[in-house]
């Protein structure tokens, strides 16, 4: 992660804000980590080497009126593309934006429109479990804007990588992915909050869910709890 990236990280949130979108939006894979230094008292130091920007939009039915994103965007430099029918938009070689949305119910998994963004997103499944354990941390500009971000709690973050870990590609990400788990972990249990909110996501699991973290768990020496 570079002063450039940050900044470019920085006047995006800033931009989400004075759309009135930034409360719908949470945060999530390892731009979240770079958020949890707040949430820690701990030395925890985000190891982030990654321009892609997940965006879980939580509500596709808000706001009501159509909302001019892509020009927002479009004006702070970015380039809009459709990659496989998927919204993106590229900050030079700083960021790359992609916003997902969860499947509900019996949907299927796949691509579904924003419509008061006015772009296409893909909808997956292994989300969802990261809304049920929203937090929250403050950015303060210098100008005096306040903004509120939303991220997924530290220990639903590391359940949920645990849980896709044997569907991700390539090879290196899943390793990339167990790193980022175990020096989490670490954080998490020296915490007492950041301890019972795992063990709260642990027993929500489902048996899938279980047998899968159990799993990966064992493959990789993971211990969850001490």
């Amino acid at each position: 992660m570079t002063e450039a990236q940050e900044e470019v990280f920085w006047t995006t949130i800033k931009a989400f804000n004075e759309l009135g979108i930034l409360s719908n939006i949470m945060i999530i894979g390892s731009w979240a980590e770079y958020l949890y230094t707040d949430l820690f008292k701990t030395d925890f130091y985000p190891n982030l080497r990654t321009r892609d920007v997940d965006f879980f939009y939580r509500n596709i039915n808000v706001p009501k009126e159509k909302v001019p994103l892509v020009k927002k965007l479009k004006e702070l430099g970015y380039a809009y593309d459709e990659v496989d029918g998927i919204s993106r938009f590229y900050k030079e070689d700083l960021l790359e934006l992609e916003f997902l949305t969860q499947t509900l119910g019996a949907g299927t998994e796949g691509k579904i429109t924003i419509e008061p963004l006015g772009i296409k997103s893909e909808c997956l499944r292994v989300i969802n479990i990261l809304s049920d354990f929203a937090c929250t941390v403050n950015k303060e500009f210098e100008d005096g804007t306040l903004c509120t971000i939303t991220i997924p709690e530290p220990a639903v973050y590391v359940i949920q990588k645990i849980i896709t870990n044997p569907i991700r590609q390539p090879q290196e990400k899943k390793l990339k992915d167990i790193s980022a788990v175990e020096e989490l972990l670490y954080h998490i249990k020296k915490d007492m909050y950041h301890s019972e909110k795992l063990k709260e996501v642990y027993v929500r699991l489902s048996k899938k869910q279980l047998k899968t973290v159990e799993s990966v768990c064992m493959q990789y020496g993971i211990k969850l709890f001490d």
